[in-house]
């Protein structure tokens, strides 16, 4: 649906009142028009009376019964802001709801997974049934050969009433559809609780006998409202109860999850309202049911007044206060670790602006699968589902990571990672909570996503100061750009994406050979540049990288086919050897913790960093720099091009004795192609596209030019090393990376480096104790917070952003074309042409 039109129907815009171009889009038709109005207030379950539906519809009732089958069909939450017209008029209770729900799945023989997350957890609540007793249920059903109606009556099977619920003594109850009928099977109690709220309308419950309302509740004859105001406050706690199944997507569980990374104890549901742009009402609709469902709790509910009013049978239930153990009191110390600091952030008020650490979901996948800590897996869920982890929470959360500090981890592969990133996630907070100001959040960046651009910019500034992303970032996640809040972290999106790898090299000169294929292109052979390598580091566009042999290099064609790829060399013998040097650098002030050893100043004195730091700042934001040894020599570029050049190199072609270039035109603009191999077609097919060049031509002569150009090349070479210093025996694959180490450790000016960048990331590390100590001392005691720094780190962030998207744009466009810079949108361009990084230089691929 047209998102103006809804716009328009939520406004309670009538036909007549409609802009000329939205009546265009409905051709006019006024018609067209009521059928949206309709389905959009179904879908979005609107409220009958003071909407647009109420002229169309002209049956109430049946609208409401519309709305019902709608929502059970979709298996979406029962719409208690509509209780009272459902369980009065129609009298369909949550319970006889959810019991319909499940009765159809069953009948369908559909998993539990079906159900969407909101709404198998408000099941387990009514009904009591979750994943296993929904299992167990199924199986009952399929071993139960009574069938009704040529369907299998599973009915009797499901609970007859709902399970004993959770009731706050500041909710409200209504009375339902009560019959003749019904008034013959309660008490003489219930039935004056029944008569009170007939008389005098909806009570609070906490002044009414518990057991009787529970009786009611059970019976059907009551519902309860949850009633919040747009000056409540509310907190989250680690959840408890959620079902993690799918999500569904509908209007109001949208709404759940943008809620849920935004709200915090400190800003009122009316000032949600406002930063997220949502009307007031539907915010306190989903907080009311993040109460029912207890997945949050209003702060302050009662007065002390009302407390005293209370019905003395709720003295004697258990507190209602949920889970008060997992959420931090304001004024309680921390743990010993943080109580060596004079002032603990614990300490102070938590109001204000905070500290936000950015994560994505491969963090919560460790803590989940790991089997760490029992605890942990609660805080991995809310980390996850909700997308924050608030600071009043992260103590019960430090302890449970302290649990898995003390464990013994002598385990390898994927159980030491886990371990690793568990322990070093706790140094981490800890450390960030000794930053001045108002608390720390743990934020799920996939969370900020659910938020369009101007929202999650609103919600940033209203309630930080700082971000901190850790590293690295999943290739799949979209990296926050913020300048205001400053952001130790990437800089534009497309940081984390393969161009920022090329655009490192391209700046530097040093890089391993690379070959960055474009969607849909096949290889048929191993590429030149490649040969005398026995491992290549594959990564396609979104995944992490993957070390091949080279005899498997076709298996990248099936990967090319979904999405671009880069290949890249790493090894001749064995995979390649890495090592990463964390940033800032500060050779003045060496980490005593740490022990630098003399081989981190001679990384930092690598050709690559001195050119890196021209376009990267080195200084002012924080991250590490992998180096791999691929074995052999990286000798650079001596005469480094600021721009990407697309198009072949010049050829000559021998006619007569003269030398002449081969110009192609394509559409409005020309340029120089080189002659074609006869067999060019053995190496590559690439997909033709609407701007690329025709695919050349074809000569007898080429294999001829090739040989003179390599001649040519051979006897440059022979002024610096020897031929017999080559590792190939094939004069044809000549290059830059081809010569022994031995020939290069005689002194010279040009002398090669063993170790060649291969990638830089930013943020902080949570898989390595020494880069992390390191930047997390920076950022802390370092001066990387201070002012100055963060001025500085935001014009540097500009910078960077502006030269990769110039970079980008240059690499997709050939001279002629449309080459201003790459407009930023939600998602990452994709290469349009393949690209070849080798000797230094950056340049289009050949296909050989």
């Amino acid at each position: 649906m047209n998102a103006e039109i809804e716009e328009n129907i939520r406004k309670n815009v009538p036909w007549s009142q409609l802009p000329a171009h939205i009546k265009q889009i409905l051709n006019n038709s006024v018609k067209d028009y009521e059928r949206y109005v309709v389905s959009f207030s179904i879908k979005n379950q609107l409220r009958y009376r003071g909407n647009l539906v109420r002229h169309i519809v002209r049956d109430e009732k049946r609208y409401y019964e519309r709305v019902v089958a709608y929502s059970k069909e979709r298996l979406m939450l029962f719409p208690y802001h509509l209780a009272d017209m459902i369980v009065k008029g129609l009298r369909i209770t949550p319970f006889n709801y959810y019991i319909s729900v499940v009765e159809k799945l069953m009948q369908a023989e559909k998993s539990y997974d079906t159900l969407p997350n909101f709404t198998a957890a408000d099941c387990l609540r009514l009904l009591g049934i979750g994943r296993n007793e929904y299992i167990e249920l199924m199986n009952k059903s399929r071993s139960n050969r009574g069938r009704l109606f040529g369907k299998k009556n599973v009915r009797g099977l499901l609970p007859p009433v709902p399970k004993d619920i959770h009731i706050e003594p500041w909710w409200r109850v209504e009375v339902g559809l009560v019959l003749e009928e019904d008034v013959k099977l309660v008490n003489e109690e219930e039935l004056a609780v029944i008569d009170r709220l007939i008389d005098l309308g909806s009570q609070t419950a906490g002044e009414l006998n518990y057991h009787v309302v529970l009786s009611l509740y059970k019976k059907g004859l009551i519902y309860l409202d949850v009633p919040i105001t747009a000056v409540d406050c509310i907190q989250v706690p680690p959840l408890q109860g959620f079902v993690m199944n799918r999500v569904l997507g509908d209007y109001f569980e949208t709404l759940l999850y943008k809620i849920f990374v935004s709200i915090d104890e400190h800003t009122t549901v009316g000032e949600l309202a406002g930063v997220l742009q949502v009307d007031t009402e539907s915010v306190k609709q989903a907080v009311s049911l993040y109460c029912r469902l207890q997945f949050a709790r209003k702060l302050h509910p009662e007065t002390d007044k009302e407390r005293v009013k209370r019905h003395p049978t709720w003295h004697l239930i258990p507190t209602q206060e949920i889970r008060n153990v997992e959420v931090t009191p304001l004024t309680l110390s921390l743990s010993d670790n943080l109580q060596e600091q004079p002032e603990s952030p614990s300490t102070l008020t938590r109001k204000g602006h905070r500290v936000a650490f950015l994560f994505d979901s491969a963090l919560t996948a460790f803590l989940m699968m790991g089997n760490l800590s029992p605890g942990l897996k609660k805080h991995a869920v809310t980390m996850f589902e909700v997308g924050k982890l608030c600071d009043e929470s992260l103590d019960s959360f430090l302890t449970e990571l302290e649990k898995v500090s003390v464990l013994d981890a002598e385990g390898e592969g994927e159980a030491r990672r886990f371990f690793d990133h568990a322990v070093i996630l706790r140094s981490t907070i800890l450390a960030l909570r000794k930053l001045p100001g108002s608390g720390l959040d743990l934020v799920r960046l996939e969370s900020l996503h659910s938020l369009d651009e101007a929202t999650c910019s609103r919600l940033l500034q209203k309630k930080y100061n700082l971000l901190v992303s850790m590293a690295p970032l999943s290739r799949e996640v979209r990296p926050v750009v913020s300048l205001n809040p400053p952001h130790l972290g990437p800089a534009v999106p497309e940081v984390n994406s393969l161009w920022f790898k090329m655009f490192l090299y391209h700046v530097s000169g040093y890089g391993p050979p690379s070959l960055l294929l474009t969607k849909g292109t096949e290889i048929k052979q191993l590429p030149r540049m490649f040969l005398g390598y026995s491992r290549l580091l594959v990564t396609t566009w979104l995944h992490e990288p993957a070390v091949i042999t080279v005899s498997n290099i076709l298996h990248v064609n099936a990967a090319a086919q979904f999405s671009p790829v880069l290949i890249q060399a790493f090894g001749v013998h064995e995979p390649a050897q890495t090592h990463i040097i964390p940033f800032p650098f500060r050779p003045d002030t060496p980490s005593k913790s740490l022990g630098e050893v003399p081989q981190d100043l001679q990384f930092r004195n690598h050709p690559s960093v001195k050119y890196l730091s021209n376009l990267i700042d080195l200084e002012h934001n924080c991250g590490y720099i992998t180096f791999a040894n691929i074995g052999v020599l990286d000798f650079g570029c001596q005469h480094k091009e600021m721009t990407v050049k697309l198009g072949k190199k010049q050829p000559i072609a021998s006619t007569k004795g003269k030398a002449e270039p081969l110009s192609i035109t394509n559409e409005n603009f020309s340029f120089t192609k080189e002659l074609s191999s006869p067999d060019e077609s053995h190496f590559a097919i690439t997909p033709p596209t609407s701007s690329s060049p025709a695919n050349g031509f074809t000569s007898k002569e080429c294999s001829e030019l090739l040989r003179q150009e390599l001649d040519e090349l051979e006897q440059k070479m022979k002024h610096s090393v020897s031929i017999d210093g080559l590792l190939s025996p094939i004069d044809e694959n000549i290059n830059m990376f081809s010569l022994k180490s031995e020939e290069m450790k005689k002194p010279d000016e040009n002398r090669g480096e063993v170790w060649t960048l291969l990638d830089c990331h930013f943020g902080i590390p949570l898989f390595d104790v020494n880069a992390n100590t390191k930047i997390c001392d920076m950022i802390v005691s370092g001066g990387l917070v201070e002012t100055n720094s963060l001025s500085n780190l935001v014009e540097s962030s500009r910078k960077l952003g502006s030269a990769l998207l110039d970079f980008i744009s240059q690499c997709q466009y050939y001279p002629g074309e449309n080459m201003e810079i790459m407009k930023r949108g939600r998602l990452v361009p994709l290469p349009r042409y393949n690209l070849v990084f080798d000797n230094g230089k950056v340049s289009e691929w050949t296909g050989k």
